[in-house]
């Protein structure tokens, strides 16, 4: 089969000939619809986001159909479309039999750990990593088992003590924050998107964002004291997670406010300190999502709620497509289709 290896960072993706997966008792052969072009990914071939086995396939935003199913498993059959979870466990832990296997310390998250979906075929080693998909097309559902997941988990830390008359500012529209604005609207409350793209503004604004600012462009700090009268936000998710993004986010936070970070961009933490900070603010993270969120977010997608934007990409446009990417080229999220 086809697969997009990862060798060294610098070195980008090398599109080889690999043996198709062999599945044992109990496991399943997806055949692969759709592969979410991740910002993470971008992260390892650069370099600053180190491997420990290489070479490797990357890939953990999955979706397609089942191929093959071992000795034992029960619940799917040939042909089935579904969607993978990603955030592989031990699977006999105490966070993994909750559900929550991506916050296990046995980490084989599949392109990560193990080889994953930029390729024409992956191995399962469970069917409970398989969401049904009984209406949405793998191709589009393949981004919503981590940008829209990874989003849906940010959103549920941001909702406890939440009302309508509180703002929710989403830093960052990008193929995570649009699922951000999205569920953000679903908690009632009025919802703030700021990026320095406009058109990615724009985006958020077709997607219900109550307001819009471009720190680039305008004085954030001015522009959420007045929209806020003064009382400044209740949640800050930041999806980016750079120095300048979360200093942003503790600038226009307000008292007992929280902030979630759900961006992986380096920025330093040590500013949650500071003695001047609004009194009795909070700060979470957001480690991807667990397995009863991705159903979940699944059933909001089947539902017609949530807007799923894609832009479909070959093996050949792949390291382009990563290259873009990295300039912020991609409007909603590339997916790259192995057939």
């Amino acid at each position: 089969m086809k697969a997009a290896r990862f060798y060294r960072p610098g070195e980008g993706l090398k599109i080889e000939d690999v043996p198709e997966p062999k599945i044992n008792a109990g496991e399943v052969l997806i055949r692969v619809a759709g592969a979410g072009v991740c910002h993470s990914d971008l992260h390892i071939l650069e370099g600053s986001l180190p491997l420990p086995n290489t070479p490797i396939t990357l890939g953990h935003e999955i979706a397609g159909y089942v191929e093959k199913v071992g000795e034992g498993v029960k619940g799917f059959s040939e042909g089935d479309a579904v969607a993978v979870f990603g955030g592989w466990g031990c699977g006999k832990c105490k966070v993994c039999l909750s559900g929550e296997e991506q916050l296990c310390n046995v980490l084989m998250w599949v392109g990560i750990g193990v080889d994953g979906g930029y390729a024409e075929y992956v191995r399962i080693p469970s069917p409970r990593y398989l969401v049904p998909l009984r209406k949405l097309d793998p191709i589009k559902a393949a981004p919503l088992t981590d940008a829209a997941l990874t989003s849906y988990r940010a959103i549920k830390k941001a909702r406890d003590g939440l009302t309508p008359a509180d703002f929710l500012a989403v830093i960052g529209i990008g193929g995570l924050g649009q699922y951000g604005v999205q569920f953000a609207k679903m908690t009632g409350a009025r919802v703030i998107a700021i990026d320095i793209d406009d058109s990615k503004l724009e985006i958020a604004k077709s997607l219900g964002a109550d307001f819009t600012v471009n720190p680039k462009k305008e004085n954030l700090l001015s522009v959420i004291d007045e929209i806020t009268y003064g009382e400044n936000v209740a949640r800050v998710i930041d999806f980016v997670g750079t120095d300048e993004t979360l200093m942003n986010a503790v600038g226009i936070l307000g008292k007992k406010g929280r902030l979630i970070l759900a961006g992986i961009g380096g920025g330093m933490t040590s500013f949650m300190w500071n003695p001047i900070l609004p009194p009795e603010v909070t700060y979470t993270t957001v480690f991807w999502g667990s397995i009863p969120e991705l159903h979940e977010v699944v059933s909001i997608a089947e539902s017609g709620r949530l807007e799923i934007n894609i832009e479909m990409v070959s093996f050949d446009e792949l390291n382009e497509t990563f290259e873009r990417l990295g300039r912020g080229e991609i409007r909603g999220r590339a997916v790259l289709v192995p057939r």
